[in-house]
């Protein structure tokens, strides 16, 4: 059942935003504020240059909210609801140099660090009775986001027991503190670096049709495609290849395996992988991918 979250989406998000930041920035179409942050210039510019293409035109009629993913993180979670309903996300994050990168985004019902979705996962896994009772506890919940693989719920309960949810699908994690804290070290993952700076347009596209990513298992009986073979992977893409991407996380002990289905090419050279999660697309920077999995045909 789905329906339940439409008259509260917007006050749990609110209530999530409150506990993890002490500002938000709400804007909306026919509204805008007299005067813009360079942050909400940067996102409108990104909004505009997305909303041109077809599955990206909903976000032009989309109220869209701003948070801070978390303390310490120097990223913001931009949230596109329409009618209420999520339509999509991205994840701005501040680069050294004082500017903003787009670290990913995408369109769908279940976007980023979607309230509806970890909520639902409590209820489903036996931490609360009810999705009311799991609103109303209030629960403790941080958003962490250091790079597109290592994007959670942190859920820090009343004994102080700490558990970890992916940030899409809400799915408990096999994951501890001490886990996550070695992963996120990891030098390789480095969600500021090579994404798409301001101002710059898109200057092709390709989306292909959704497929099972486990029909096929290459990623055990196949070599993976070169890591800088770039025009390869796209080459692949636009011939409507099968693809897929494969990541093993947390000393192996998490695989994440998912179809990829385009790609979006900013005029600054920047290569967004499209990635399908059954919930919608998300759009990744291939140098992010490469450093962290392989892509196989």
């Amino acid at each position: 059942m789905r329906k339940k979250w439409i008259p509260m989406y917007a006050a749990i998000l609110l209530m999530l935003a409150g506990s993890n930041a002490t500002a938000e920035a709400r804007t909306s179409p026919s509204a805008a504020p007299p005067q813009q942050t360079r942050l909400e210039a940067e996102v409108q510019h990104w909004t505009e240059a997305l909303s041109e293409q077809p599955r990206f035109s909903i976000w032009k009629d989309a109220e869209r909210t701003i948070a801070p993913i978390g303390p310490g993180q120097h990223g913001w979670l931009v949230t596109f609801l329409h009618e209420r309903r999520p339509v999509g996300y991205m994840i701005v994050n501040a680069t050294q140099d004082g500017g903003f990168a787009l670290g990913e985004y995408g369109v769908g019902t279940h976007p980023a660090f979607d309230p509806n979705a970890i909520y639902e996962s409590l209820v489903r896994q036996g931490f609360f009775p009810t999705y009311k009772a799991a609103v109303q506890a209030q629960p403790k919940l941080e958003r962490k986001y250091i790079h597109p693989l290592l994007a959670v719920w942190q859920w820090t309960e009343a004994d102080g027991t700490v558990r970890y949810f992916d940030a899409f699908t809400a799915e408990a994690l096999p994951v501890d503190s001490s886990s996550w804290q070695k992963q996120s070290a990891d030098p390789q993952f480095s969600a500021a670096s090579g994404q798409q700076r301001e101002q710059a347009k898109l200057a092709s596209f390709r989306l292909n049709a959704a497929f099972d990513p486990y029909a096929r298992l290459p990623w055990l009986t196949s070599a993976p495609l070169g890591s800088s073979d770039v025009g390869r992977l796209t080459r692949l893409l636009d011939q409507k290849k099968e693809i897929r991407f494969a990541a093993e996380l947390y000393h192996q002990t998490v695989l994440f395996v998912w179809s990829a289905i385009g790609y979006h090419n900013w005029d600054n050279g920047q290569l967004y992988v499209a990635i399908d999660n059954d919930f919608g697309t998300r759009y990744i920077p291939l140098e992010l991918l490469r450093g962290s999995g392989r892509f196989y045909r």
